[in-house]
């Protein structure tokens, strides 16, 4: 199981990160929104030391094929 404390800083951390790179494209609860999604698939894992960093991988790389593909933005987002 992914160990909660440590983990849950290296996550928030994470959803800052992102905020701040897809600022102006994406909302802050559409980037939380990625990152938890992400975070769940990985609960249960027996192998945690790397869990953030695969959280983090998963949701840039979501949030990227989603702005990409025009599915967003800040505005319409903000209204969803």
């Amino acid at each position: 199981m992914v160990s909660e404390e440590p983990a849950r800083s290296r996550i928030n951390e994470a959803v800052d990160r992102l905020t701040e790179e897809f600022k102006g494209r994406c909302s802050p609860e559409t980037v939380h929104d990625f990152v938890a999604a992400s975070f769940h698939s990985y609960q249960g894992s027996r192998i945690v030391d790397f869990v953030p960093l695969l959280v983090y991988k998963s949701a840039r790389n979501q949030l990227v094929a989603l702005v990409s593909a025009g599915g967003v933005s800040v505005a319409a987002d903000a209204r969803t």
